[in-house]
């Protein structure tokens, strides 16, 4: 059975439909798969974390912004595992805060870490000791006490020629987690994100390296910034129905169906009617010209052969159709079904011109004698 065209555009437009809404849930399976999100509740992210610290009393805030600007009344800011790289104007405002008073925890194993710690003259390199023990460095992590061994296998250790930071974790003698003063402010950074994952925070070692952490704050914080600026987690301000198509979702399903809909139109022809042509376009041409254009192409193209071969199956067909003749018989036989049908034709002078017609390469004059005889012999 063969389907009609509506039949293909609706076939096509729900393939277009589906392909859309696959894209769709591909981007938002994506974006729930982001690691220590703080609205996460998957083994990586850091859903945990918050409602652990709203549990000690420290406000989080993890509301989306429309622009970068740490919070003011944030005591601790925590920028783990960022997956965009932090602009310098971005660091401009994070330094801003710091110096003022803030602590700022900093983890990660990443390229976007690794151009973060770069802020701070730090780099990570890989260590080759992962099966090794942590080990707490002086000043101790006393509040509280560490007292079970920190489950942690980090790949990577910090690297720097600064010499003002301390070591609180180290592997073998290299640093895995180290802070240092900023202006009034204290800078804490990891070279591993996972103490702060939901998995993470199940262990009780982990669970304590946290609080050490948060005790590492110049004062105590009551409000704590959970990072997901740097996750991709961007609010939006709406300006005028331009934005309003672009940046929400009623938008978006607008602008979807308003394309399906101009592409099922398009496909159909409908409301696109045909070109009028303007009146010094609206020239005919004689058959006489179109035939003299042809006969100048054919001869600046040394189409002889063609010309004759067109001539020589012009003629059998005409003489066939008037004798029900297949014209693609062989001449020799296609003559001798001919003679037998009608033995009054001048068979001898027949063979000949058929024989002249299938020559190769004959000259110009020939060939319009060719012509001649062939339309004398097509009028009888």
């Amino acid at each position: 059975m063969r389907l009609s065209r509506d039949t293909w555009l609706a076939i096509g437009l729900f393939l277009l439909l589906a392909l859309v809404t696959a894209a769709a849930a591909l981007r938002q399976t994506k974006s729930k798969q982001i690691p220590y999100l703080a609205t996460s509740s998957n083994p990586d992210g850091m859903l945990a974390l918050k409602l652990w610290l709203n549990e000690l009393g420290i406000q989080t805030l993890d509301e989306p912004l429309t622009t970068f600007n740490p919070p003011q009344n944030a005591g601790i800011i925590l920028i783990i595992e960022p997956a965009l790289q932090i602009s310098d104007n971005e660091w401009n405002l994070v330094d801003k805060w710091v110096e003022a008073g803030g602590t700022l925890v900093l983890a990660g194993d990443t390229l976007s870490s690794y151009q973060a710690f770069g802020h701070y003259h730090f780099e990570i390199g890989f260590q080759p000791n992962q099966r090794d023990q942590l080990t707490v460095q002086t000043p101790l992590l006393s509040s509280p006490p560490l007292t079970d061994p920190i489950p942690l296998s980090p790949d990577y250790a910090l690297f720097s020629e600064r010499t003002d930071f301390v070591t609180h974790l180290a592997i073998n003698d290299l640093p895995i987690l180290v802070s240092f003063e900023q202006g009034k402010g204290r800078v804490v950074l990891s070279s591993t994100p996972y103490p702060f994952s939901n998995l993470a925070l199940k262990n009780d070692a982990d669970a304590e390296l946290v609080l050490n952490l948060l005790a590492l704050a110049s004062q105590k914080p009551k409000v704590a910034w959970l990072d997901d600026w740097h996750h991709g987690v961007q609010g939006s301000t709406i300006i005028g129905p331009g934005q309003w198509l672009r940046g929400t979702s009623p938008g978006h399903a607008l602008l979807f169906v308003t394309g399906v809909i101009f592409v099922a139109l398009f496909l159909r022809g409908r409301g696109f009617g045909r070109p009028i042509p303007l009146p010094h376009e609206i020239k005919r041409r004689g058959p006489l010209e179109h035939v003299t254009a042809i006969a100048n192409l054919n001869r600046k193209a040394g189409h002889r052969n063609a010309v004759l071969q067109q001539y020589h199956h012009h003629l059998k067909r005409h003489l066939g159709r008037r004798y029900r003749l297949d014209s693609s018989l062989p001449d020799a036989e296609y003559l001798h079904q001919l003679e037998r049908l009608n033995p009054e034709l001048d068979i001898p002078v027949l063979t000949d011109l058929l024989k002249q017609l299938s020559q190769k390469n004959p000259a110009e004059s020939e060939i319009v004698k060719l012509a001649a005889e062939t339309a004398k012999w097509m009028e009888k």
